[in-house]
């Protein structure tokens, strides 16, 4: 095999694991962290592939190809056995916890990859495109390879296998310089143990990821007694995270299902006899503020209900204990519906043996979106999970189930006489949550002070709810509820807001906001502003309903400024080196290639971010948007590489120029066009709309992938071939800070506008070279 042809077969291989990798440490550092240290890590781990550009630009000088088979070797040898001590110190290092430890070991993978990507684009620039391509297509393989190994083997057995798959490649290097008997020896012995990894699939070869103790992590605070032990009886990978089931050492009555170690969700013992309920479960039930909604349901609201996120079932349970006639759940995450199903002897198959309880498997959203049909009820409890998604930051799903858009949704499904029963964390999310459903009453023409009699609240520290109903409570049916209420044990919870008991009420922190909703002549944004806590509706294009800090987390402009200044000193310090170097008109020409490779690493991590979260909407779950979106783009820079030194051959400025252009236009029409086009396809099944999206973004990924490659070569023309290591690195870092900076607009202003911003940067670009251009002539 020649020697481009196996670069080109090895570095599709090493971008493939990389990816996989870099997607399996994401549900890794969810387990152990919360999102906002998961992501800085991740994103900083991700500036490895920077430091290694630059480590290769001042370290390895040497542009023989031969020395490349030799580097490679030897860097690969280090990445793959980076792998393996990364993954062995996760499970056996007990302050791994540590996000410093952690980073440590988590930087080394990517700093060795960035090693030999810069390498081989320094030493292969003139096939540039061909290697481009290669890397491009190897990342597509790797985000699908992800959710295969997630799913089949775990990250700890899916780690290991991915470090022998790049040791193999490591010794294909060596290919005519080992006997082949050493080379036969190697492979085999890589074969077998790969063998034995996939024949253990799920089963854990050297120990579980540990939960990191953090306040917001579920498991480690279900009960304050510290002498009750909690047990993990069932472990479930998927690319959702891990689901663990837990029983605890004092009760076998109530098992927690958690994901991440967070979110937990309640699994209810129960005999599976309605008429003969055991006395322990009602107790339960009537000591839960999501429950006791049930009780007011009058028989004509009791013929169908949907619950958004049943988790383990206790909302289901509470609906076939109170008569509900036909129940639905809607569960995103399928490790959950199944350990529910399995655990039938513990909660009475509730999943499994009552005809009229039918639970499916995919994201809520868009199940309501789709309009199935009219309900009486829609119950969503506790719908959190404040970890990380996916490779992205803050891609929350569960975000989008709570925006104005959302609840809009909601009210088109119920029957006139429907009702909503939200519960949340606590009484600030509560406040939000109502601020939202005001606002999306005000479509309905309903004003916020009339929203006040659509809806009942029950106010904790703990698991608040509130009740949305769709027509307004009329006086005796109010009447009717307190008399309700009067007959119920004394430890059940009492609604804390009733319409038109502002007499009896009792002052909290809800209450005290509905009264300046009542007696202010303020406009509700002005009431919202003024509460200690952000609280303003939130929105499709910006649904960070979690966010709770005004303005940007402190840690979220920690990192940005942090990754500015890394990005800085990457461009500052090889560049005072170099201007010493070279003639006034080398350096002008440097410095615009800067800014071109600046730009396109800002820019694509910003319009990726954004079109992920848009894709989440219509495709039904964060795995299929990252999945779609990933390959679709990065198959379609696969191609626009291939393809591109054909556009312009000789011209590279003039292929910049259109394609840039291209672009811009091109990406006009898939902010404002796609998303009505996908939504009218909500209909159809998700395999056809996957199908159809993949195609719709291919174009534009097409489009994307010509300019990378095309940089590479107007350096190669100028004879300037040497700084490609320190363009890689410089473009690394400035793809980081795109992800940063994407999150920050978001924030701030939304999504498309987000999307624009990333799209301004390929305009900076078309009149970086128009103005250069000009000055040529």
């Amino acid at each position: 095999m020649n020697n481009l042809r196996l670069v080109i077969l090895n570095l599709f291989i090493i971008s493939a694991s990389v990816l996989c990798f870099e997607i399996i440490a994401t549900r890794i550092s969810s387990v152990i962290f919360v999102n906002n240290y998961a992501f800085m890590i991740l994103s900083l781990a991700i500036l490895g592939l920077a430091c290694g550009g630059i480590f290769s630009y001042y370290k390895l000088l040497s542009k023989s190809r031969e020395d490349l088979l030799d580097i490679s070797f030897h860097v690969l040898l280090l990445l793959g056995v980076s792998l393996l001590v990364f993954i062995v110190a996760v499970t056996k290092i007990s302050f791994i916890t540590n996000p410093f430890v952690f980073f440590f070991f988590l930087f080394w993978p990517f700093f060795f990859a960035g090693i030999f990507y810069a390498k081989i684009f320094e030493v292969y620039a003139e096939a540039s495109f061909n290697v481009y391509a290669a890397d491009l297509v190897g990342a597509a393989v790797g985000s699908i390879a992800s959710i295969i190994t997630i799913t089949f083997l775990g990250p700890g057995n899916g780690i290991l296998l991915l470090a022998i798959l790049v040791i193999c490649s490591a010794i294909s290097f060596k290919m005519g310089r080992f006997s082949k008997f050493v080379m036969g020896g190697s492979y085999l012995i890589l074969i077998f143990f790969g063998g034995l990894l996939v024949n253990h699939g799920n089963t854990n070869v050297i120990g579980r990821i540990p939960i990191g103790e953090f306040p917001e992590k579920d498991f480690h605070h279900t009960y304050p007694n510290l002498r009750v032990q909690s047990i993990i009886t069932d472990s479930r990978w998927s690319i959702f995270g891990r689901a663990d089931l837990v029983e605890y050492s004092h009760q076998n009555v109530v098992r927690h299902l958690f994901v991440d170690g967070a979110a937990g969700t309640q699994m209810l013992r129960f005999n599976g006899n309605l008429n003969k309920q055991d006395q322990v479960l009602t107790n339960l039930l009537l000591e839960s503020t999501s429950f006791i909604p049930y009780l007011f349901l009058r028989p004509e609201e009791k013929d169908n209900m949907l619950v958004i996120g049943p988790g383990g079932g206790k909302e289901v349970l509470g609906g076939l204990v109170t008569g509900v006639r036909q129940i639905t759940g809607v569960e995103i995450n399928p490790d959950f519906v199944n350990i529910v199903k399995d655990q039938r002897a513990f909660n009475g198959g509730i999943y499994t043996d009552f005809s009229n309880v039918d639970i499916l498997v995919g994201e809520g959203r868009q199940y309501v979106k789709q309009k199935p049909l009219l309900y009486d009820v829609l119950v969503m409890a506790l719908p959190s999970t404040q970890q990380l998604q996916s490779i992205d930051n803050y891609a929350l799903s569960e975000n989008f189930l709570l925006t104005v858009e959302a609840i809009r949704d909601y009210l088109d499904i119920l029957t006139p006489e429907g009702q909503i029963i939200f519960t949340v964390h606590n009484p600030w999310e509560l406040k939000r949550l109502i601020a939202t459903t005001m606002t999306a009453f005000e479509e309905r023409d309903i004003s916020p002070k009339d929203v006040l009699n659509h809806i009942i609240v029950f106010e904790t520290d703990y698991a608040p709810t509130v009740i949305v109903k769709k027509e307004p409570y009329m006086g005796r049916g109010v009447q009717q509820i307190l008399e309700m209420m009067s007959r119920l044990q004394e430890n059940a919870p009492k609604a804390t807001y009733m319409p038109g008991q502002w007499q009896s009420l009792p002052n909290t922190t809800v209450n005290n906001f509905l009264n300046q909703v009542k007696t202010s002549r303020n406009e509700l944004h002005t009431i919202l502003d003024s509460q200690r806590h952000d609280v303003n509706p939130v929105y499709d294009d910006s649904p960070y309903f979690y966010k709770i800090e005004p303005g940007i987390p402190d840690s979220f402009n920690k990192l940005f400024y942090g990754v500015l200044f890394a990005g800085l000193l990457i461009i500052v310090i090889p560049m005072a080196k170099v201007r010493k170097t070279i003639s006034s008109s080398e350096k002008k020409y440097l410095q615009k290639v800067i800014a071109l490779f600046t730009a396109i690493g800002v820019g694509f991590m910003i319009v990726e971010i954004a079109l992920f979260q848009k894709l989440i909407l219509y495709l039904g779950s964060p795995t299929t948007s990252l999945s779609i979106l990933l390959s679709s783009l990065l198959v379609g820079m696969g191609l626009g590489s291939f393809c591109g030194r054909k556009f312009y051959p000789d011209k590279p400025e003039q292929r910049t120029l259109i394609f840039s252009g291209l672009i811009v236009m091109t990406g006009m029409v898939v902010i404002y066009l796609y998303p009505f086009l996908l939504g009218e396809m909500l209909v159809f099944e998700i395999v056809f709309r996957s199908i159809v999206t993949f195609q719709l973004l291919l174009p534009f990924g097409f489009l994307l992938g010509v300019l990378f490659p095309t940089f590479i070569q107007l350096l190669e023309e100028k004879s300037m071939g040497r700084f490609i290591p320190w363009m890689y690195g410089i473009n690394g870092a400035m793809s980081v800070l795109g992800s940063v900076l994407a999150v920050i607009l978001s924030m701030f202003f939304g999504f498309t506008p987000s999307f624009l911003v990333g799209l301004s940067c390929y305009l900076f670009i078309f009149l970086l070279i128009i103005l250069a251009n000009n000055d040529q002539k």
